[in-house]
């Protein structure tokens, strides 16, 4: 049977259990009591009139934003997405003094945002105020002058500008932006029930910011005595909206070491530690507590156990056979275990790579294998300890009916945070290979017995067979892409992969084998076989999720624009709750002390200064930024890197807007508002089942997110 054990809230899909948490708060629907707890963060909110909290969906998916450019600047946008960030900026200089107004205008708009984004935030005040007093009408202009003026800390100046927009524009998505930014100007000005006051009205009415507006709150109540207790309240509905809300963990694991809470704030802790392994203070708080759980530590994480094999038989198909790398850390660098035991539903078989088959094992008899220090090997022990054949070289451990499964079960590794070190269910072979420091790991398994698993690790909300058996197409065609590709290497893949991920067999169902059953005839060829979440209006490939076209035009302002865009009514990728918009668009609260920290692992800066972006892709997602420090510069050269420096890893996409929030010349705190997940290449899960769910097969769901690609049919030959 299936054993949960205690873990901290789960921040990433990578990281999630199927069972309930034992130790941390449940997760909470939004019910009358969490409603109640927003008018009672301090006692001037209690008598505050509740905004009406039912969704005009009218005005949640109506958007009213102008995407178009001068074509001098258009012109000039396009150097901005070769890389050259002085081109772009000086290019922008020569129109800021042109004699059309509108042409100077958004030349002025253009050089304060870039300007904000190279640390000259005097430079980028003086460039959005020439910019509304060239266009006094424009509500953007007047709004991005608001965020500025709280990027610069002169919040009472940035209340003023908020208060403005409102007398240009009633819109919904100016409105709400403003009046995050208000709150934000009221929190950062000392005055916490002002800005409670206004994070009220958002919680009620803009579920595209619900998460970060709860965060706010928790944050909030839990710097006043009178609320502490509504803390916890808050950043649970954090993360039931969006579970990749770090500082809503960093809080919480905060808040149960001040309420000398150890099992929870090991919990906490344990989960920000696993992302960020290499952070000294996180280091030493895992360490103490640590001490207090002792040795049975381990068994409050977030790993799944299990006591049997679940799914104890599963019809294997013939076809390539792929060679995974089992526990895989963040790097996908396959993890050295200390020990593991074995668990098969039929008869397992142990061969050497020289003497042949050495034992035999009934079935649901466990078995272990324990690393030798002493003789650098591996022995293999049954359940009394007695070792019944010791290995230094590779062997195989496999079924002797193919149909059979093997449970995998307690891996032990020097560092318990090294991977994911939960049970996983395995079809084929496992490989077991010793080192000099302990035991790895290779499941060799057929493609067609992988797939399944696969999905499951994705496919949580997906509900129609077409958009299961579309994403099937794409695990198989990048499975066949990876065997091919590295056929020469120990293994193909890891369980960790940045495409796909592995937790064993034991989470497959019916649907999901009936999916990779139902399409394993086609696979793509000439594509870049990938898949992520979820999908706003553009993709990085230039496709939109929508049959309504915004004429969207890349400028570093156009970003912004986009990214404070309402997401039409009819995007295919739309989910049905409306509070669960997280996967669309998203904002989150970054330390600028922690970003500092994270630099440093590869060079110390010093003190953070400006985020600046050096490269895009056409739609104006950042492939690369350079951070500005009072010591020196630092690039993150690709979108991976430039997410684990800001986030540990945990933003969502490489689409995104900042806005660094000063305290004199150092940036004490960065807001990135984004959209979409992933890197926007492949298909889109939500927006594949939105296109089944209008009538779309899976053969036209891949034909719409891979226009390009040819598509073989393994039965018959043919390429269309």
């Amino acid at each position: 049977m299936k054993k949960c054990l205690l873990k901290p809230f789960v921040l990433l899909a990578a990281l999630w259990v199927p069972c309930t948490a034992l130790g941390a708060p449940e997760a909470q629907p939004k019910t009358d009591a969490s409603a109640e707890a927003v008018q009672t963060v301090s006692k001037s909110t209690l008598a505050a009139t509740r905004v009406d909290s039912k969704l005009n969906e009218t005005v949640l998916h109506t958007t009213v934003l102008d995407y178009s450019l001068p074509q001098e600047i258009q012109d000039v946008a396009h150097k901005c997405v070769e890389g050259d960030t002085d081109a772009c900026y000086f290019s922008f200089k020569t129109f800021e003094n042109a004699s059309d107004p509108q042409v100077a205008a958004a030349a002025n708009l253009e050089l304060a945002v870039l300007s904000l984004q190279r640390g000259l935030v005097k430079q980028a005040l003086t460039y959005i105020d020439r910019t509304c007093q060239l266009n006094p009408d424009d509500p953007f202009a007047e709004l991005t002058r608001g965020w500025m003026l709280v990027s610069a800390g002169k919040y009472k100046k940035a209340r003023q500008s908020f208060q403005n927009l409102l007398y240009l524009t009633a819109d919904f998505e100016y409105v709400s932006s403003a009046k995050l930014g208000t709150a934000l100007a009221w929190y950062l000005d000392g005055d916490k029930e002002k800005a409670a006051t206004e994070l009220q009205y958002l919680y009620t009415s803009n579920p595209y910011a619900i998460s970060f507006v709860s965060y706010m709150l928790g944050r909030i109540s839990s710097e006043m005595k009178s609320s502490r207790k509504l803390a916890p309240v808050f950043l649970q509905q954090a993360l039931t909206h969006d579970e990749r809300n770090y500082a809503a963990v960093e809080l919480f694991a905060k808040l149960a070491e001040k309420d000398k809470d150890p099992l929870r704030a090991w919990q906490y802790y344990s989960t920000l530690y696993s992302l960020d392994p290499d952070n000294k203070t996180l280091a030493k708080k895992i360490d103490k507590y640590a001490k207090k759980l002792g040795d049975k530590s381990i068994d409050y994480l977030f790993y799944l156990r299990l006591e049997q094999p679940i799914v104890h038989e599963m019809v294997s198909t013939p076809s390539e056979k792929v060679k995974m790398a089992l526990y895989a850390n963040r790097e996908q660098v396959p993890q050295v275990l200390q020990s593991l035991s074995l668990m098969p539903s039929g008869t397992m078989r142990v061969d050497d790579e020289k003497l042949g088959t050495v034992l035999r094992s009934p079935s649901y008899i466990e078995k272990h294998i324990v690393f030798n220090p002493e003789t650098g090997g591996v022995d293999f022990t049954n359940d009394k300890g007695h070792v019944e054949f010791s290995a230094k070289r590779p062997f195989t451990v496999s079924l002797e009916n193919a149909n059979k499964t093997l449970l995998v079960r307690n891996p032990r590794a020097a560092n318990i945070f090294a991977a994911d070190l939960s049970d996983k269910e395995l079809k084929g072979a496992l490989i077991v290979i010793p080192t000099p420091q302990g035991i790895k790991l290779v499941n060799e398994v057929y493609a067609e017995d992988l797939i399944p698993a696969l999905l499951a690790t994705q496919v949580q909300d997906i509900t129609h067979d077409s958009a299961l058996e579309a994403l099937a197409v794409v695990f198989r065609s990048a499975l066949l892409a990876a065997v091919t590709d590295r056929q020469d290497q120990p293994y193909h893949i890891t369980d960790n992969d940045e495409h796909f991920k592995f937790k064993g067999i034991n989470l497959i169902f019916k649907k999901l084998l009936d999916a990779s059953k139902e399409s394993s005839k086609i696979r793509l060829t000439e594509a870049q076989a990938g898949a992520y979440a979820n999908c706003g209006v553009l993709t990085a490939d230039s496709l939109e999720n929508t049959a309504h076209k915004p004429g969207y035009v890349f400028s570093p302002a156009n970003v912004s624009k986009y990214i404070l865009s309402n997401p039409p009514a009819d995007l295919y990728s739309r989910p049905q709750d409306p509070t669960r918009w997280a996967g669309i668009k998203w904002i989150y609260l970054y330390d600028g002390k922690e970003i500092e920290d994270r630099i440093a692992y590869k060079q110390d800066i010093g003190k953070l200064r400006a985020i600046m972006p050096t490269s895009f892709t056409p739609q104006g997602r950042i492939l690369s930024i350079r951070f500005e420090g009072s010591k020196g510069s630092y690039e993150a050269k690709t979108p991976q890197e430039a997410a684990f420096i800001l986030s540990a890893g945990t933003m969502r996409s490489n689409l995104f807007d900042i806005v660094p929030l000063y305290k004199g010349k150092n940036i004490k705190s960065v807001l990135v508002r984004g959209y979409d997940t992933g890197l926007g290449y492949g298909l889109c899960l939500q927006g594949a089942d939105g296109l089944a769910k209008k009538g779309a097969d899976y053969m036209a769901i891949i034909k719409y997110y891979f226009p390009q690609a040819r598509i073989l049919n393994t039965t018959t030959g043919t390429i269309n």
